[in-house]
């Protein structure tokens, strides 16, 4: 029976400031081998189990569809190449797998994901994400904020990025829409990366303001 593929998780890497990562933070978010608690990340790792040899006809986990695995001894966890992640005693790649769906506080999140890999796991697409266009592409733009922030770059430089330059100089700098809207940004990427991160791995939309 072929193993499970390891899990190709990067050492902690030190830098200034003595921050150490679980994975390599230069790698692309899709293939960095990051595993999250199922408790505290009911959206976003779904749980599984084999099923026993009762003759259901149900889906397998092949190897070739597992792109990193981590085996954490009660769980075995597994990243898809899609991005799903899963978590569960499953340690035969062709055994039949079902969900388990705990009856708690996270019973409709847990369901939506569950959801989500089924589709994964029935064509192999993406699963569609839970957060709407717009919130998305305000998560993504206070992201970015808060990485030019970190590396230097002033409001006004970062408004240039996302509105250009003539419209960013078409008002005066001082009392512009534009430099209030990339502030907000800039205060939005802090709470997200400080906490809001945390609603959206509980399946919660992460608020502007919290």
């Amino acid at each position: 029976m072929p193993p499970f593929r390891p899990c190709c998780v990067a050492r902690p890497r030190r830098v200034l400031g003595g921050c150490d990562f679980p994975a390599d933070p230069g790698l692309p978010a899709p293939d960095a081998p990051v595993f999250w608690n199922p408790a505290e990340a009911p959206a976003a790792v779904v749980l599984v189990a084999a099923l026993p040899d009762t003759g259901l006809s149900a889906i397998g986990l092949s190897p070739d569809r597992i792109r990193h695995t981590h085996d954490a001894g009660d769980l075995v966890f597994l990243q898809l190449e899609t991005g799903t992640l899963l978590a569960g005693a499953v340690r035969d790649p062709d055994q039949p797998i079902g969900f388990l769906l705990p009856t708690d506080r996270n019973w409709p999140a847990r369901r939506d994901a569950m959801e989500r890999a089924l589709g994964t796991l029935v064509d192999g697409t993406h699963p569609p994400s839970p957060l709407t266009f717009q919130q998305l592409r305000r998560i993504q733009m206070a992201l970015r904020t808060l990485d030019a922030r970190a590396e230097g770059a002033t409001l006004r430089r970062i408004a240039e990025a996302f509105f250009g330059p003539a419209r960013v100089a078409a008002e005066p700098w001082a009392t512009s829409a534009l430099k209030a809207q990339v502030a907000r940004l800039a205060a939005y990427g802090r709470r997200l990366a400080e906490r809001g991160y945390r609603d959206l791995l509980a399946g919660r939309p992460p608020t502007r303001r919290q």
